[in-house]
């Protein structure tokens, strides 16, 4: 590398931190979600943990409970267990739609069968399903973790669920239409990781295009809704023609657990930081 070339590498290079660190700042100023709780207890424990973790990563949460959370799960114990930022309960003066628009993401950590059905056919009867209708109606993220609605979870069959074949398939279509909706499935043990998947992946970053050829991107294909992880594959990998990587750069392409760059690419220590909490592989060619 001549000199020229190392000065532009290194400009290059300063220039990247600098966007680094004002998308950074500015996507932590946004980590605020609306968390809606319809009741099930099934899945509750890892929800109790993911949740803290999010909180521990700088989330600012607003929990809205229905009737039924209330009642199974009960206010007191979702302060106690996840201490949000602020807690409604459904009858007591709450503006559902309000909440919606003040936070940019909506998490459903214990999504029940009754709440999935009704969205599903886009029933909006109650204060958590209208404030998931208008979630989607502003185009909103929405994750939801399925444990306590999926007819599959291992937990619901060792407690006795005897329901017919039939039943079971009308449930998981229900699942299926949910994702169909744009609505991200997945279950509470993996709900932290989930969330700042779809959290970085909803900001507009500058399209990829001219970094990724259709041919480099491998594996990516949908799959239907399932009780043991996230609701589609993981795309296996992808290869930036980049001289420098960025934080951005891995963002970005989060749905990846590969990224390729080249032999002689400067990757940023954002860059690097940002896979490692990923659980992504940065791979020289």
């Amino acid at each position: 590398m001549n000199r020229n070339e190392f000065e532009n590498a290194l400009m290059s290079t300063i220039v990247e931190y600098i966007s680094d660190q004002i998308v950074l700042r500015y996507m932590d100023a946004c980590k605020q979600a609306a968390v809606l709780f319809s009741g099930a207890l099934i899945g509750y424990a890892d929800a109790v943990r993911s949740l803290k973790e999010l909180k521990k990563d700088g989330w600012k949460l607003t929990v809205v409970m229905s009737k039924a959370a209330d009642e199974v799960l009960t206010k007191e114990r979702i302060q106690n267990d996840i201490g949000p930022d602020a807690i409604y309960v459904e009858g007591a003066p709450v503006n559902g739609r309000q909440i919606i628009d003040d936070n940019q993401f909506v998490i459903v950590p214990a999504l029940t069968i009754n709440t999935a059905a009704k969205v599903a056919n886009c029933i909006s009867d109650n204060l958590l399903t209208n404030m998931i209708s208008r979630a989607m109606a502003t185009g909103k993220p929405i994750v939801a973790a399925v444990d306590g609605c999926c007819p599959d979870n291992e937990v619901r069959a060792k407690i006795g669920f005897k329901v017919t074949d039939a039943y079971k398939m009308r449930m998981r279509s229900n699942l299926e239409a949910l994702q169909s909706y744009g609505i991200h499935l997945t279950v509470d043990d993996n709900l932290f990781e989930k969330v700042n998947k779809v959290y970085a992946a909803s900001f507009d970053f500058p399209s990829p295009d001219s970094d990724v050829k259709p041919a480099q991107v491998k594996n990516e294909k949908a799959a239907k809704p399932t009780c043991s992880g996230s609701a589609a594959a993981e795309a296996a990998s992808i290869k930036l023609d980049k001289k420098v990587i960025g934080r951005v750069d891995i963002a970005k392409n989060a749905r990846y657990k590969t990224i390729i760059v080249g032999a002689d690419a400067v990757v940023t220590g954002l860059a690097n930081d940002e896979a490692y909490n990923r659980g992504i592989t940065i791979v020289r060619e």
